[in-house]
């Protein structure tokens, strides 16, 4: 379970928690990666508190804010065990959710959930919409998966707003780090054509 996070000092406890209460009905052999990506807030107190409490946590930290990719891309490397799973460490996905993941592990490589009935504000959506449009005009969906002819699966899951903290999906840092990537990522597909 790799859990990204960024100043989630008012989330962090909790979804830890639910968690440890969740994972052990879906599996015995577990362990969480949360990833401070450079926090600013208590989080990282938090984290080293809870990681001395349980072994089955683990904590990367990031000594500044290197973003939601990057902090995806240290939690995979820290993975042990077979199977990962990777969640937002906001409240926004039920960890209970997972079930409806796991049933279809077995068929497909990847099993992606999408938000079901999506609570965001109204300008997290539009951009949202947006990325999305350029996503797709860019690459299709999944494009490195495509390439490698992996097998995907998306599946419905819930999705609430969020109670604690603020959302840095929007801001202009992000989305310009976001076209950069992906602007590096669609050279990189295009080099072996041209080979």
């Amino acid at each position: 379970m790799v859990l990204p996070a960024y100043n989630e000092e008012g989330n962090i406890l909790e979804i830890i928690n639910k968690i440890l209460k969740i994972l052990p009905s879906v599996t015995y052999d577990f362990e969480i990666i949360a990833v401070d990506d450079g926090s600013t807030d208590k989080t990282a107190n938090i984290l080293e508190k809870l990681k001395a409490s349980d072994a089955r946590l683990k904590v990367v930290r990031h000594p500044r804010n290197l973003g939601y990719g990057a902090s995806l891309r240290s939690g995979f490397k820290k993975v042990e065990k077979e199977l990962i799973f990777y969640m937002d460490a906001d409240q926004q996905f039920d960890i209970a959710d997972i079930t409806r993941l796991t049933a279809y592990i077995e068929d497909y490589d990847i099993v992606i959930g999408f938000r079901k009935n999506r609570r965001d504000p109204f300008y997290r959506s539009f951009f949202s919409y947006c990325f999305n449009l350029i996503v797709k005009s860019l690459f299709g969906i999944l494009t490195k998966a495509r390439i490698h002819q992996l097998r995907i699966k998306q599946v419905a899951v819930n999705h609430y707003p969020r109670i604690y903290g603020r959302q840095t999906g929007s801001s202009l840092k992000v989305i310009l780090t976001i076209l950069w990537e992906m602007g590096k990522l669609k050279m990189q597909l295009a080099k072996p054509a041209s080979q």
